[in-house]
């Protein structure tokens, strides 16, 4: 018998999230990096556009208009507003289609028509961070795309430009910078994706592990309930067959054989009920690991506590049954981040506490098959089991006596 154990999971506080945490603790891993990519990459922009007029606004000749320097201003914000929605879309994975892209081709080339109504020596630079704006969404669809866009644009911004006129030594350098600008644009926006496509597909295949969990033991189930009904049912089949022969030729014996095919019959069936109750090798300990791991195949932050001193036999395999029914509605019924299991014995009692956090709509609330399975199982033994919301969370309770003796029927 345990003497006591904490278990602790991945991560083990045994206190769901606070209040104070806000929606940000109520979101999964997947929804936190999709924030943090839609928040961050716009004001990266901001930030670029910022700096390119602070160091480019000592350069503007008092000769150029106000209206041409407003036309410049609105170049730069209009490609930066396109470049962050369509970044946001990708993101969101809602891509563009056929008219969303020919409207962001139509923005863009506006925001570089409205970059030659000024001089050359302002123009370049201002159409340097407009073709950057623009080329950094391309990062969302590969090198083969981004990098000759790249390319494209250090050639237009190098024809445009002071540097053919004072020959080929400025060409090149020109070329290369804005090409390893412009490829650092995009470069940066595909890795941001990248790392949200990797923790996507991490999620999914976290949720493929926990489905798969579900069907082995499914699997596993089956193949006890098949040694079982298969051998006795042969064994019925050839003795019934026996017992009509025996029953043709008028023989005492079928009798006898009758009587035995009803005993195997009333055998199977005690070893089918204990099948599926659960009492063949059923254990608290192996249970509430088999549990741990199944959570935390499922993604979900899992902590354990059980202290099981002075719990009797028969209630150690009552609580293992409220432990599986529990971690099953989670992993089945939830969209659970996080969950608590606890067994404590005090007072000649046995509380066993199953908690988790974001119960989707339409979770069981205590009125499903498999609850209300649990409930017929403590019944005997003076148990009693509760489910349901609790604001944020799902709660699982169950009580029974630490020295119950009673078989559940």
């Amino acid at each position: 018998m345990d003497t006591g154990r904490v278990q602790t999971g991945r991560v083990g506080t045994g206190r769901g999230p606070g209040r104070w945490r806000g929606r940000w603790a109520q979101t999964d891993d997947v929804s936190r990096v999709v924030l943090y990519t839609r928040t961050s990459l716009p004001p990266v922009f901001v930030v670029v556009v910022a700096a390119a007029w602070v160091g480019l606004w000592p350069q503007v000749p008092d000769s150029v208009p106000d209206a041409v320097v407003v036309a410049l201003l609105a170049a730069t914000l209009l490609q930066t507003v396109v470049t962050s929605v369509v970044l946001d879309r990708r993101v969101r994975e809602r891509p563009l289609g056929r008219r969303g892209r020919v409207v962001w081709a139509a923005l863009t080339l506006v925001a570089v028509l409205l970059c030659f109504t000024t001089s050359e020596n302002v123009r370049g630079p201002v159409l340097g961070c407009v073709l950057a704006l623009a080329v950094a969404p391309l990062g969302g669809w590969g090198a083969r795309r981004w990098v000759p866009a790249s390319v494209l644009g250090a050639v237009l911004i190098t024809a445009v430009s002071d540097a053919p006129a004072e020959g080929a030594r400025l060409v090149v350098p020109f070329l290369a910078g804005f090409t390893a600008l412009f490829c650092g644009a995009a470069g940066t926006v595909a890795v941001s994706l990248w790392i949200v496509d990797v923790v996507r597909r991490l999620a999914r295949a976290e949720e493929d592990r926990a489905r798969l969990a579900v069907a082995e033991e499914r699997l596993r189930f089956a193949r006890d309930l098949h040694d079982v009904v298969g051998r006795d049912l042969a064994a019925i089949a050839v003795t019934s067959d026996l017992v009509a022969e025996l029953a043709r030729r008028g023989r005492p014996e079928a009798v006898e054989r009758a009587e035995e095919v009803r005993r195997i019959a009333q055998d199977s069936l005690r070893e089918v009920r204990a099948v599926v109750r659960g009492y063949r090798g059923v254990d608290l300990a192996t249970e509430l690991d088999g549990s741990a791991a199944l959570l935390a195949s499922a993604g979900v932050r899992c902590t354990v506590e059980a202290r099981t001193d002075g719990i009797s036999p028969t209630a150690r395999t009552a609580v293992a049954w409220v432990v599986r029914e529990g971690v099953t509605n989670v992993v089945r019924h939830s969209a659970a981040t996080w969950c608590r299991l606890r067994v404590a014995a005090s007072d000649g009692r046995v509380e066993v506490l199953v908690e988790n956090d974001r119960p989707v709509d339409g979770s069981p609330a205590g009125t499903g098959s498999g609850l209300a399975g649990l409930a017929e199982r403590l019944r005997p033994l003076a148990g009693t089991v509760t489910a349901g919301r609790d604001g944020d969370r799902f709660v699982l309770r169950a009580q029974l006596p630490a020295d119950a003796t009673a078989v559940p029927a």
